[in-house]
């Protein structure tokens, strides 16, 4: 005989109940954003429940399944394409194919034009290179989506690590600097023809579309739009934006530290802070480069030691260096604030004060 669903089951007590109920009673209020979790008002025998848990780890079991399938069949496609730049573009023709004509049900006619209008575009080095890196990145979120345990990242960090230093060296690559100071992007190589142009101050990676590329989410590129992976990327500790150095030092590299090696966290920050520095340099002109310099690195810096601090790493050496950021850099923006945040940890290391003696009256005893 079948084993009554989780379904069958509820229908049935809820009949049940219904029925004996003849009282009316008032309309709960719905459920607001912030409430706690509302128990209802529902009688199920022990053997019940027994059931709907089993029921309920069959359904978590095929979920998991699904899901690994999904992001099992993304991880082997990408990494086959990872071989060449062939290879590379034509995953993303084919992924550009299925999100943006067949699934609009445009026609094939359709895809080839717009094929052939960007036949350059595809061939551009430096687009096919930021392929590349997409994929290589997108390889190592999908590997990161499952692990649980934070001794277990320890095979992802030396990959995230040897990544934003190709990243950084393709992007270096890709611009240059005029005999002025200005930026500019090199001349396009023999595959894409085109020219070079100038590279605004627009921030890191301004004049690079390499570095454009990299800044984009790859939750948003057109891999993982095509295997639809946006809801299966759901990893909070983690930074989705390959080029955002800080975010993934922030979200993986420093916590991996901090728990399995502390004792190498300090010098993990002195790689975080080379490579800002290095893809900055990369991104701007000299003279913006030199302006932001004298912003960035010092507050750089300055989290690095709090960081320390807050770790309890060498924290004695941690207060001596952040008095020397607040004494090097007193026209810093942050400074105010350093000093403030710097008093008011002083303070709090400040041992008691001892209570004054109380003076006898003279001729007492």
């Amino acid at each position: 005989m079948k084993s009554p669903t989780i379904l069958s089951l509820l229908l049935a007590l809820l009949s049940s109940s219904a029925a004996a109920q003849e009282e009316v009673r008032p309309r709960p209020r719905p459920p607001v954003a912030g409430d706690e979790m509302v128990v209802p008002e529902v009688n199920l025998t022990p053997a019940q429940i027994g059931h709907i848990l089993k029921e309920l780890e069959k359904v978590e079991t095929e979920i998991g399944q699904g899901r690994g399938g999904i992001l099992g069949a993304a991880l082997t496609k990408f990494r086959s394409a990872m071989g060449s730049e062939s290879d590379a573009v034509s995953l993303y023709l084919e992924c550009y194919k299925l999100e943006n004509f067949d699934r609009k049900d445009l026609k094939q006619t359709d895809f080839m034009e717009w094929r052939d209008r960007n036949e350059a575009r595809l061939k551009e080095e430096n687009f096919t290179q930021g392929l590349l890196l997409q994929l290589e990145y997108l390889v190592l979120t999908i590997q990161a989506q499952n692990i649980k345990e934070q001794r277990d990242m320890g095979t992802l960090v030396p990959a995230l690590q040897a990544f934003i230093g190709k990243a950084i060296t393709e992007v270096q690559a890709t611009m240059k600097h005029t005999a002025s100071g200005a930026l500019e992007q090199k001349d396009a190589d023999s595959k894409g023809g085109g020219q070079g142009r100038r590279g605004g101050g627009q921030g890191q990676g301004g004049g690079s579309p390499l570095a454009g590329m990299l800044r984009q989410s790859v939750k948003g590129t057109e891999f993982s739009r095509a295997y639809l992976l946006d809801d299966h990327l759901t990893r909070r500790e983690w930074e989705y934006s390959p080029l955002n150095i800080g975010g993934i030092y922030n979200s993986v590299i420093f916590p991996y530290f901090v728990s399995e090696k502390p004792t190498e966290l300090s010098a993990q920050w002195d790689s975080r802070i080379n490579a800002e520095m290095a893809l900055l340099k990369a991104s701007m002109s000299e003279t913006e480069f030199t302006l932001r310099y004298k912003e960035l690195q010092p507050r750089l810096l300055w989290e690095k030691h709090n960081h320390l601090l807050a770790c309890n790493i060498n924290a004695l050496n941690a207060l001596a260096d952040m008095l020397k950021v607040i004494q090097a850099n007193p026209n810093h923006p942050d400074a105010a604030g350093w000093l403030t945040q710097f008093k008011a940890i002083m303070t709090k290391l400040a041992p008691p004060e001892s209570p004054a003696p109380v003076e006898k009256p003279i001729g007492s005893q």
